[in-house]
């Protein structure tokens, strides 16, 4: 049977406990030295962050709505950066990937590789101010390419992975 965290039988501390559960099980590939299946890392921890993303999603009454009535999206992006366990590198995949951005940068390694490679800049994000210095320069990239930020970011993954 499917766990679906958001259905109103979960109390928080069940689902914590449920999640921390299937967690601490073997469960995906590749497998270990030994054959077997890999364990997912901090178990209890992730639970924890998952059961508490749940609450402030349900608390805020969903998703959809709360993105919706955020005017842009920076100011989607800085809504979902509060909700527990989420950055800014979270928030930008999820809003672009689901249509809710465009012109978010996903600072993922193929991006920050190519963004050296390319002489755009050296940085490696280590905090907030570092992650957004990074993106206005990819941004400006792009336009600088005439290219779109997801385009020119699906092309560099392509590149990159293909090293």
């Amino acid at each position: 049977m499917a766990l679906d965290p958001f259905h109103d039988l979960w109390s928080h501390d069940q689902l914590r406990q449920r999640l921390e559960h299937e967690l601490r099980k073997p469960q995906f590939e590749p497998a270990c030295a030994d054959g077997a299946w890999r364990r997912y890392r901090f178990p209890a921890r992730k639970a924890r962050l998952v059961s508490d993303a749940v609450v402030w999603v349900r608390d805020r009454g969903g998703l959809r709505s709360g993105l919706a009535a955020q005017q842009s999206e920076d100011e989607r992006r800085q809504w979902l950066c509060d909700c527990p366990g989420v950055g800014l590198k979270t928030a930008s995949w999820l809003l672009r990937n689901c249509g809710w951005a465009e012109r978010l940068a996903i600072l993922d390694v193929h991006v920050l590789r190519a963004l050296a490679e390319a002489g755009v800049s050296e940085k490696r994000p280590s905090s907030a101010r570092d992650y957004l210095e990074i993106e206005r320069a990819y941004l400006q990239w792009a336009e600088q390419l005439d290219a779109s930020p997801a385009e020119l970011d699906l092309f560099l993954w392509d590149v990159q992975r293909a090293r």
